[in-house]
């Protein structure tokens, strides 16, 4: 059984909940409240609608929805020039070569490459030259690896002094730590959690909270998201950035690092609200 799922269940029990566990893996669960039925699969919950969903699991989806609204970083989108012939139309550039010359043209270095969908740090690339972008492009785009996608996305490089998790309940931040890298050394991936060493803060500063809650207004002006995971960056300027929305955020390292029962009460408030 997944931590989320464990999670989950202990909140139902707590509540009084009734819950059936559907699948062998104990990762298929249905909860049956206020006269309905929720699925939780995996990481998946029911909170969101199903096109809320797959924006937030989109990131270039997510970046033209949002860029101009928040601070989001620069963000460029490339079809792998491998995709299915039915796909050939949404091809801007034809080969790698060519993409990596727009990439070239549009960032300075170092720029990030990573692939379109995804989570984890997984297919993350700091490129800081042509060959670079070529490379973490080719990898991107391998459809025999498990990590393939059709898309691959340059964006702008952030200096980044503190990275933040931020769950929200609609619009309430119920949920903040900090990604701590401070006393981590790096493991051959980016994402702050993956660096061996790195640990997951939780943050109780009220005012650091009210200024994120501040900061990620605009979101919810454009688009209803009722629970999400926002990954918050701030940079040496003191400036916050948007870097990713995650309608499935993954507690491994939190509860390792913290009390699991802050993380069952969120999944409790939301079951008791009818979310």
């Amino acid at each position: 059984m997944l931590t989320n799922m464990s999670l989950v269940l202990e909140a139902c029990q707590e509540l009084n909940i009734p819950y059936e566990i559907l699948h062998h893996s104990q990762n298929l669960i249905r909860i049956k409240h206020g006269g309905e039925n929720y699925f939780f699969v995996n990481y998946m919950t029911p909170f969101n609608s199903g096109s809320i969903t797959q924006i937030l699991k989109d990131k270039e989806y997510t970046y033209q929805l949002l860029n101009g609204k928040i601070n989001t970083p620069r963000t460029l989108s490339f079809v792998s020039p491998h995709c299915d012939e039915k796909y050939k139309k949404y091809l801007s550039y034809q080969d790698i070569e060519s993409m990596v010359l727009e990439v070239n043209k549009n960032f300075a270095f170092p720029v990030i490459l990573k692939r379109n969908r995804g989570s984890g740090g997984n297919n993350v690339f700091l490129c800081e030259s042509r060959d670079q972008i070529k490379t973490a492009l080719e990898i991107i785009f391998n459809i025999n690896s498990k990590d393939y996608d059709y898309v691959a996305l340059a964006q702008e490089y952030i200096e980044i002094v503190h990275e933040y998790r931020a769950i929200f309940c609609k619009d309430k931040l119920v949920l903040l730590y900090e990604k701590d890298k401070s006393e981590a050394e790096f493991a051959g991936n980016l994402s702050p959690l993956h660096w061996e060493g790195a640990t997951a803060k939780h943050i109780i500063n009220p005012n650091l909270i009210l200024e994120i809650e501040d900061f990620v207004k605009p979101v919810f002006a454009e688009i209803t998201i009722n629970y999400a995971g926002f990954d918050i960056a701030l940079d040496k300027s003191g400036q916050y950035w948007l870097i990713e929305i995650n309608s499935s955020p993954n507690y491994d390292i939190f509860v390792r690092d913290n009390d699991r029962q802050t993380v069952v009460t969120i999944f409790k408030d939301l079951l008791e609200s009818g979310v």
